[in-house]
């Protein structure tokens, strides 16, 4: 069941002027509840641009508007700040012959996705780097003064997806450095060729991927990531990507069934009509998903545990790691 709030909110992001207050009472709506809703999904700068450009100010009380237009206004500014370090950034990794490309909310805006950059809210600086270069750029941030860098892991036969984010305190926006898309165990799902072929164009320019892999890179890193596979999440934020993206040949029934991981991405936001996709899943057809789902878990689990247990024996880093880890335990419960 979608409120009323988040129907209106819908109606705004996504329809024309004409269809915003379509199955919605105004007069029955929680302004505060709205604010809630968009903010939890990140999604108040885009509220306000739609407000503004579908001219519909009048339909909201003026402090609303003005509180709105204030979040759009400081987060636009971010951006413009964003865009520029994240310029400065990809110039020092092209002097140091790295060869990077921008991922996620900094490659959607850098790729001029939006009508306006306020739209977005983005968290830091993402991008990915090849395997090889992970000691290299590690020591050239560690030189220009980044901080919060990378500890060893002691997982070692399992690369992380990214280093934890690094700040340097002369820069607003923390960065990111990916070497692997998704999280252990999934990593074959996406197809990484597109962008192994962009990492031999050796162009000194910002780089991000192509449309069609910044749409499925969204729906895996919602659906894989962030589990919203396994707990039916959705986001708004992640749906306006989509929505911007407009990339119309990967919106075909024929593309969108191909995996388990699309297909539950759209069943999940298939209510808010957004999409003119007819999408249906039957009952048996939803048990035999969670079923494939619920084994693909636990294998990836008795997989990494294995690993872990054969590294208990050949690391002797995460051997010590675990044995303060069981002392420290031991030493609550005796407490």
């Amino acid at each position: 069941m979608v409120c009323v709030e988040e129907k209106l909110l819908v109606n705004i992001l996504y329809r024309a002027e004409s269809e915003v207050l379509k199955d919605i009472d105004i007069s029955h709506l929680n302004f505060e509840k709205l604010i809630k809703i968009a903010s939890a999904h990140l999604m108040l700068p885009a509220l306000f641009f739609n407000i503004h450009k579908k001219n519909l100010s009048y339909l909201f009380p003026e402090d609303f508007v003005d509180y709105t237009k204030n979040i759009y206004s400081i987060n636009k500014a971010r951006n413009e700040v964003l865009i520029s370090e994240a310029k400065e950034l990809s110039q020092l990794l092209h002097k140091n012959n790295i060869n990077h490309i921008f991922l996620k909310g900094s490659a959607l805006i850098l790729s001029n996705v939006f009508e306006d950059i306020g739209e977005r809210m983005i968290g830091d600086i993402d991008f990915i780097v090849q395997d090889k270069d992970k000691e290299k750029i590690k020591n050239l941030l560690y030189n220009k003064n980044y901080y919060g860098l990378f500890p060893d892991s002691l997982f070692t036969f399992f690369k992380p997806r990214h280093f934890p984010r690094i700040v340097q305190k002369n820069k607003t926006i923390a960065i990111e450095p990916h070497t692997e898309l998704l999280s252990p165990g999934y990593r074959c799902v996406i197809n990484s060729k597109e962008l192994i072929n962009d990492f031999k164009d050796e162009a000194k320019s910002i780089k991000t991927p192509s449309k069609s892999f910044l749409f499925d890179h969204c729906i895996y890193n919602l659906q894989i990531n962030d589990r919203g596979l396994y707990n039916s999440n959705y986001s708004h934020r992640s749906i306006y990507d989509i929505f911007k993206i407009n990339c119309k040949n990967r919106l075909d029934i024929k593309n969108i069934k191909k995996d388990i991981y699309t297909k539950h991405y759209f069943l999940t936001i298939n209510k808010f009509e957004i999409f003119d996709i007819n999408i249906t899943s039957t009952l048996l057809n939803s048990y035999f998903d969670k079923l494939i789902m619920v084994g693909r878990n636990i294998l990836r689990k008795i997989y990494i545990r294995s690993i872990q247990i054969v590294e208990l024996f050949v690391n002797y880093n995460y051997r010590k790691y675990a044995l303060n880890k069981i002392i420290n335990f031991s030493n609550k419960k005796t407490s």
